[in-house]
């Protein structure tokens, strides 16, 4: 891990061809923007709110607006009636561009050679999130004790983890993120996102118009021209032993024609899988079926959904174009346009065994333990970071027995999985293993 001390990645420049890429952006993105209002029913995609639908939806939890200027950014957190602005000295938005530059370098250089790529990956995230918490989580901390926040991260600040900013403590073995000398936002903060308020609102009234859980699971749709995932099928399980009466599409049935006919029915969907993010046409971005065929979030937004949760078990789900400078257009916020009240998705490749054992926590908790699927994903991440190898090996040793919550075969695997490593050590307490996932929605 890199040193508390390591210096932030270098900023990008900035002057008029900042501000000529940022125009250009804009016009991309008011395009993308009409491009789905022309859609029958979405007339009013990401229209503005005003400040009375933040207030309504804000009544019970904060809803904390994020935004860099030039010179400069500001926090506003609203509660209710009330607002709390928070200056943010060092947000501007050269900073934000020069850490979602480095960050986005980074990630493309380890996907591209995953060995060689992997230090410099993890370096950059450390630096990026030491970062965050030096120029946000900071400066809110003097000013506001919060325990939950749904954040609205504007612009390019949108495409980072703010979960995962830190600050370095003593390492005393009993710090929140055991050994590792951090305090993490998701320590003391229960996070979620949310493009807008209005956004907010429609994931409300969805989310309180859905009583049931009917499941519908999709397992490694196949065959497709991509690797193979050969754990999904463990977290899925668990999934369906959380909700009984599941209806589940695997291997060549998982094809797009039975997704769509299936979709209208279901009340939570588990997508363990691939996806397709379109940075020039978000529209296009989509779920890959079986023959490769996809299901494209155009075609998705056409569906009558009701959807509690969609979780999106595939490589970047949550991803959007870096040059959309606001309000993103990717699969979790049309997901929750279309008719889902919470979207759970990764903002980069998770490794298969850490994305198996983090959901596969994630459906023991949620909804049994932890009704409210933010709490029960930072549980699930917390748990990830946090136990050891062996203790993670007890757990699934012990469901092999028991079979309650995840079925022998499943457990079999994960076990397998974790019982090679080292004991005592905690083989996913970098940032990239425990907190590619968030929530977008409620």
């Amino acid at each position: 891990m890199t040193d508390a001390s390591a210096p932030p990645p270098s900023e990008a420049a900035s002057g008029p061809g900042l501000r000529e890429r940022r125009r250009a952006a804009r016009a991309e993105l008011d395009d993308a923007i009409a491009a789905v209002r022309e859609l029958p029913g979405h007339e009013g995609f990401l229209a503005p709110p005003g400040f009375s639908t933040a207030a309504a939806v804000s009544r019970d939890e904060p809803l904390v607006y994020l935004a860099a200027t030039f010179r400069g950014g500001t926090a506003l957190c609203v509660l209710g009636p009330g607002v709390v602005p928070v200056p943010l000295p060092d947000l501007t938005e050269q900073e934000v561009s020069g850490l979602t530059g480095a960050y986005e370098d980074a990630r493309a250089g380890w996907r591209r050679d995953p060995e060689a790529g992997l230090r410099h990956w993890r370096e950059t995230l450390d630096q990026v999130c030491r970062r965050l918490w030096e120029i946000v989580v900071a400066p809110l901390r003097e000013t506001l004790r919060l325990t939950r926040a749904t954040l609205v991260p504007c612009g390019q600040l949108g495409l980072l983890p703010l979960h995962a900013a830190w600050e370095p403590v003593a390492r005393t073995g009993t710090e929140p993120a055991a050994g590792t000398g951090r305090r993490y936002l998701l320590d003391d903060v229960t996070v979620s996102y949310i493009p807008n308020a209005q956004a907010l609102r429609a994931a409300q009234d969805v989310r309180n118009a859905v009583r049931g859980h009917r499941l519908l699971a999709v397992v490694e749709p196949a065959p497709v021209t991509a690797d193979s995932l050969p754990l999904t099928a463990s977290e899925a399980a668990a999934a369906v032993a959380a909700h009984p009466g599941a209806t589940v599409l695997s291997g060549r049935e998982a094809t797009a024609a039975r997704l769509r006919a299936a979709l209208p029915d279901a009340d939570v969907l588990h997508f363990a899988g691939h996806c397709r993010s379109d940075i020039d046409d978000p529209m296009s971005s989509a779920l890959l079926m079986a023959d490769d065929e996809p299901l494209t979030l155009r075609q998705i937004m056409d569906l009558p959904l009701k959807l509690r949760l969609a979780v999106l078990a595939a490589c970047d789900s949550g991803v959007a174009g870096q040059r959309l400078p606001d309000e993103v257009i990717a699969l979790p916020t049309g997901l929750l346009q279309a008719g889902a009240a919470g979207v759970v998705a990764g903002l980069w490749a998770l490794e298969d065994g850490a994305a198996a054992m983090l959901l596969a926590e994630f459906h023991r908790v949620w909804p049994r333990e932890h009704p409210e699927p933010a709490d029960a994903l930072r549980a699930a991440q917390l748990w990830l970071r946090d136990t050891t190898n062996g203790e993670k090996a007890a757990v699934y040793e012990a469901a092999r027995s028991s079979g309650d919550w995840l079925p022998p075969e499943a457990a079999r695997a994960l076990h397998t999985r974790v019982a090679w490593e080292e004991p005592r050590a905690r083989a996913h307490a970098a940032i990239d293993q425990w907190a590619a996932m968030v929530l977008v929605g409620v």
